[in-house]
């Protein structure tokens, strides 16, 4: 990322290309298509977020 950034504003553009899995961290979430657009309820949300670390920065 901070190649990325360090190449940005030259007149060419960046791309970025990442290999992900589906809701990598949350059990339920984790090797299935089944949330592809379609969102957790409430306790489905909490749940989520309790199994995921927080993350702060810039990207």
């Amino acid at each position: 990322m901070n190649q990325a950034k360090s190449l940005t504003g030259k007149g060419k553009p960046i791309c970025i290309l990442m290999k992900t899995e589906m809701g990598k961290g949350v059990d339920f979430m984790e090797g299935t298509h089944k949330w592809h657009g379609s969102p957790p309820n409430n306790d489905q949300l909490a749940a989520a977020l309790a199994q995921l670390e927080e993350t702060k920065g810039v990207y």
